[in-house]
Parts: structure tokens; C-alpha cells; sequence
């Protein structure tokens, strides 16, 4: 009987130790093993929430000082368990952006429910209740009253229109913050969008006591460039009536024969005269032969050598010398940078027509003109 009665106690004593040992070493509230942490301003606050590793570093170390002085454990652990749950922890926040001050959050964990059972943490809870606090005050203006200080001027001729940027806001904030053209080029044109940076910082709203309605990434507005004057870029835009001026006024270059008139004898295979040693040509009337609209190639726009336009007018004209010998003669002269006003007015200048190119050869001179220019032109043929 004794003996029985010994049995029968170490295995009560076998079962009660097996049951206690089979408790949990921890109950845990997942949620007290997360940081969180509150960004930005009141009414436009965010929250973050991340692993606080101080309390999971506590947690496992009590978990490994319980393991190590039970007397038995029904299952192995090892640290790589300790490290493979720690992975598993996760925190989220189902509401975690435009947050204000006394706003209540959930935070909700999860982890590896059966690693937690090997290592006996019992889990009470795995999501719980938070108050935003800390969010710093600041008074909200929107993207336009950011603008509403900013002068946008436009000056110069389309395509070549410069921007000028100034900043004249009496907020505090607003006249910290710098006010950058987004893709900025040396030159417009009318009718290009122009979109113009606001930028600033956290800090540049904490000491002003400001801050803006929507993030600084997005603290944008577009412009539209405007210009009371445009270099014509197409022949359509030329009226006839100023080709026909253009025509006239190029007729009054053919003065000085003498400037070209031995070449042009000597490329017709004619003898020049002399008089005193001094040439003796000189032309007749002009007659127009052709003419031709340029314009530059928007990516040429404002290259140094090139105008915006020009038009080019070819005549043919006789060239004779004191004996009487003559041959016709070409000749081209060209009249730059043609503008049409915002109200349909057009500004130029035939005031000073100068030769551009005189040959015996009219081929010569179409080349010279206008073939010469097919890679910076758009290159068109006019009639007045």
C-alpha cells in the first residue's frame, strides 16, 4: 500500500509539475510592444508606428530566463525562435494621415500565434485605443494665398520670353519660402505652361506659426505665358502687303555696283574696265525674282547667328560697266526678325536693306540664302 501510495504521489506530483510547467511565462498586450509617433501639424497631422525593440528586448529576455530554469519543457526552443517571432511582429494603423489633436486611433498587431504558444506568451490583447497629442499648431492657408504673393512677369518677344519670379507676401511664412519654375528654360513662348515651386519646410512653419493645406510637394500653381508681341513663325502669318513692302525697300540695296561687280564679270568669263583705276559699274532696276519665309526651329530659338525669322527676297538686276558690257546679275537681301502684335499690328524694319549675296549665278544665291539654312529653318516660299 505504501508503495502504491508513493506511485500514486509522484505522478500527481508528475501531472501538477507537467500542468504548471505547460503555463504561459508571459501575458502579453501585443500593442504595448509598439512606438508611435505623431508628425506635422494639428488638423493635418500623420502617425507612424514601428517596433519598440526595447520592449521586445525585455519580453525576450524574461521569455529565455523562464525557459532556462523551468525544470523540463515539452518543446525544444532555441534563439532562432526568439528572433523568427520577433520578425513577425507587425503594427498598422487603420487611420494614420489628417489627424488632429484628441483624434482616437487604433493600433492594430499581429504576429506568429503558434511561435507565441512554443514560447509561451499568452496574448491578451492585439489591438488598442490611442490619443493624437503633440501636433503642433499652426494656422492653415491654402496653395493660393501661398500664390496670391507672388509677382509672375513676362518680358521679351515670343519665343524669347524671359520670366521673372518676385515675392511680395506679407505672410510670415510665405515670404520665407522659395519659389522655383519646375523643368526651368532660358526662354518661352506664348502660351507655354509655366509651373512654379513653392517650396518650405516643416521648420519654416513651426517658427512662423503657418502652415499650408496641402503637402510641400504639391505647393504648385500653373501660369500661362503671355506676350504682347510674337515673332511670326509662319508664312501664313505674313500678310501680302508687307512682302510687297519688303520688295521695294530690298530694291534700294543695289547701289554700290563696284562692291561685287568684278567677281560677278569674272564669273560670267567678262573682262573688267578700269578708269583712273577705279571700277565703273553699275546696276539697273531691280527686277524680284522669288522669295522665301525662315523660321528657326524651336530648339534653335535663340541661338547666337540666328534670327527668329527672316525673309529673303532674290532679284535679278543688269550689271554693266563704262565700255558698255554687261551680264545680269542675282542678288539677295534679307530682312530679319518680322513681328505681329498682340492687337494685329506688325513691327519691322526695311529701313536699311543691305546685299546678302550677289553671283553671275542665280543658283549660287538661292544656296547661299536659303538651301544653306535647312538645318536651323523652317523654310517656306512667299509670294507678295
Amino acid at each position: 500500500m505504501v508503495l502504491i501510495f508513493a506511485l500514486i504521489f509522484i505522478l500527481c506530483a508528475f501531472i501538477v509539475l507537467y500542468a504548471y510547467n505547460s503555463l504561459p511565462f508571459e501575458s502579453v498586450d501585443l500593442t504595448s510592444l509598439a512606438t508611435i509617433e505623431y508628425e506635422g501639424f494639428n488638423n493635418d497631422g500623420v502617425a507612424t508606428v514601428t517596433v519598440n525593440d526595447e520592449e521586445v528586448d525585455k519580453l525576450m529576455s524574461s521569455l529565455k530566463e523562464e525557459h532556462d530554469s523551468s525544470w523540463f519543457a515539452a518543446e525544444e526552443i532555441d534563439d532562432g525562435d526568439y528572433a523568427k517571432f520577433r520578425q513577425s511582429l507587425s503594427f498598422s494603423l487603420p487611420r494614420s494621415t489628417e489627424l488632429s489633436n484628441g483624434d482616437t486611433i487604433n493600433i492594430v498587431a499581429s504576429c506568429d500565434e503558434a511561435l507565441a504558444k512554443k514560447l509561451k506568451i499568452d496574448i491578451t490583447k492585439k489591438s488598442s485605443e490611442t490619443t493624437v497629442s503633440g501636433l503642433f499648431e499652426a494656422i492653415r492657408i491654402s496653395v493660393d494665398d501661398v500664390f496670391s504673393g507672388l509677382d509672375v512677369s513676362f518680358t521679351g518677344i515670343s519665343p524669347a520670353i524671359t520670366v521673372a519670379l518676385q515675392n511680395t507676401s506679407k505672410n510670415p511664412l510665405v515670404q520665407k519660402m522659395i519659389f522655383e519654375i519646375v523643368d526651368a528654360k532660358e526662354y518661352y513662348s506664348e502660351g507655354d505652361i509655366l509651373r512654379i515651386h513653392a517650396k518650405y519646410t516643416d521648420e519654416m512653419c513651426r517658427e512662423t506659426g503657418y502652415t499650408v493645406n496641402k503637402p510641400e510637394e504639391e505647393c504648385i500653381m500653373e501660369y500661362t505665358v503671355t506676350s504682347d508681341a510674337a515673332y511670326i513663325s509662319n508664312a501664313s502669318e505674313l500678310p501680302a502687303k508687307i512682302i510687297r513692302e519688303a520688295v521695294e525697300a530690298g530694291k534700294k540695296a543695289f547701289t554700290d555696283a563696284n562692291e561685287y561687280g568684278v567677281r560677278i564679270f569674272c564669273e560670267a568669263n567678262l573682262v573688267p574696265v578700269y578708269i583712273n583705276k577705279q571700277a565703273t559699274f553699275s546696276y539697273g532696276t531691280p527686277n524680284y525674282v522669288s522669295s522665301y519665309f525662315k523660321s528657326v526651329f524651336p530648339e534653335k530659338a535663340g541661338d547666337i547667328g540666328l534670327a527668329y525669322n527672316d525673309l529673303d527676297i532674290i532679284y535679278d538686276v543688269k550689271l554693266s560697266q563704262a565700255d558698255g558690257v554687261s551680264c545680269t546679275a542675282y542678288g539677295a537681301v534679307r530682312f530679319s526678325d518680322i513681328i505681329k502684335n498682340s492687337d494685329g499690328s506688325f513691327s519691322y524694319d526695311f529701313s536699311s536693306p543691305q546685299l546678302l549675296s550677289v553671283s553671275y549665278y542665280s543658283a549660287r544665291v538661292k544656296k547661299n540664302v536659303v538651301d544653306s539654312y535647312a538645318n536651323s529653318y523652317d523654310i517656306e516660299r512667299v509670294s507678295p
